[in-house]
């Protein structure tokens, strides 16, 4: 049975001072409590223990996920793949812990209990450091991409402001480019979705951090019926996605220009979303990919639809379609170390998808066919558009969304970051 009493002072659940008698002061919130049956000396306190809630508790025991209270840190609710994953992580952890509350970047979008509209990319981060002090949380969650925090000097107060939480970030896209180390470095703890990624942030740039691996997460199969035929063929591919040059927009082009030969009814969409931060750009290449399609006389081929589309269209899409492609290319000078959610989304509609060979598709490696050529593409599309071929390629698809479903790995997280 534990002895006396004894007065500990804290902040921010870190004991800053223990005493054996009354104490008061401004500085530290004071809590009294039964001295552990393991403690000899009162400095063994601060050096195995914490205060959470108001309560000692060992530092070596992880925390009750259901009495966390988590700060997660984002974009939410916008055209992005970052808000959407984070939208449908949250959503699970949500359901896990005591209280979650989102800290997310301005935007024109409705209220919502919950969110904290605090911050704007590219500016301090004072006003977002103020609302997680204020809230005082166990963990900080913060869903991190370059063009989201682009300013170092922004994002590193930031960080050091944190240091008083337990911080976790997970980085989207990881580079070889050493000037986004200063950026990494500083990070105490990191989550990235490949191995390859995590090796080139420990092996290659040899930062100090904790670096984990988590699979990117996916929404189980949906199991929708196809749509009625409203293509008139079953030669249909499609591929989705922002238009950058990088997603290789034109090999699409070129293997429904080499597969017309043999599928002379065949029809590639192209939904060709475009981002506000680069709309010249964006047209620069969108009127590239028409010539190339006059070029080649596959008016009645292809179609390329420009414009951001709802979830509930871009699905519909892909119920009609028969196969998914996502043909991206390397740019030697900018090799994105990462996971992309658009193929998965392609695979939960049932959809047989192909993708290529860059590091952002490591991870479904044995899952999906990963090409490296346009001829490469061409073969396996064919081999796609037969129905025994697709089943097969779905069914092993299925499984490996069923072993990374978003509650999953909302589960993992919170054990790991508990302990």
């Amino acid at each position: 049975m534990a002895s006396d009493k004894i007065y500990v002072g804290y902040k921010h659940s870190r004991i800053c001072f223990v005493s054996s008698y009354p104490c008061r002061t401004d500085k530290f919130k004071v809590v009294a409590v039964d001295k552990p049956d393991d403690v000899t000396e009162l400095k063994e306190v601060s050096e195995n223990y914490r205060v959470w809630r108001g309560k000692l508790i060992s530092k070596f025991k992880p925390l009750p996920i259901n009495e966390l209270r988590i700060a997660l840190v984002g974009v939410y609710k916008i055209p992005c793949g970052i808000a959407t994953y984070a939208e449908a992580l949250w959503r699970e952890q949500k359901e896990l812990v005591k209280e979650a509350k989102i800290f997310s970047e301005y935007a024109d979008v409705p209220d919502e209990p919950g969110v904290v509209r605090c911050w704007k990319r590219g500016q301090p981060l004072d006003n977002l450091i103020r609302e997680i002090d204020a809230y005082d949380p166990d963990i900080v969650f913060v869903q991190h991409e370059f063009g989201i925090f682009p300013d170092a000097r922004y994002w590193l107060s930031f960080l050091s402001a944190m240091q008083k939480y337990r911080t976790v970030v997970t980085l989207h896209s990881v580079f070889r480019h050493q000037d986004k180390t200063i950026c990494e470095a500083a990070i105490p703890e990191i989550i990235v979705h490949t191995n390859i990624a995590k090796s080139v942030l420990i092996k290659e740039k040899k930062i100090p951090s904790k670096v984990y691996v988590f699979p990117h997460g996916c929404s189980p199969p949906q199991n929708a019926p196809r749509l009625w035929n409203r293509y008139f063929t079953n030669h249909t591919v499609m591929q989705f996605g922002f238009g950058f040059r990088y997603k290789g927009w034109e090999r699409a082009i070129d293997a429904v220009h080499i597969l017309r030969k043999k599928f002379p009814d065949i029809f590639f969409t192209g939904l060709f979303s475009e981002s506000v931060a680069g709309p010249a750009a964006h047209d620069e290449y969108f009127h590239e990919l028409l010539a190339k399609i006059d070029q080649y006389k596959l008016h009645n081929h292809i179609s390329i639809i420009r414009g951001f589309q709802s979830q509930e269209t871009l699905e519909t899409y892909l119920r009609m379609n028969r196969v998914a492609i996502f043909p991206y290319v390397n740019h030697p000078e900018h090799v994105v170390f990462g996971s992309t959610g658009a193929a998965r989304v392609a695979m939960t509609q049932g959809v047989p998808t192909i993708v290529s060979d860059v590091p952002l598709f490591h991870d479904l490696e044995g899952v999906c066919p990963r090409i490296s050529t346009v001829e490469e593409l061409c073969e396996e599309i064919e081999k796609l558009f037969n129905e025994k071929a697709a089943a097969k390629q779905v069914e092993k698809q299925n499984r490996f969304l069923i072993d990374n479903t978003w509650a999953k790995m909302a589960e993992r997280q919170l054990e790991t970051f508990s302990r």
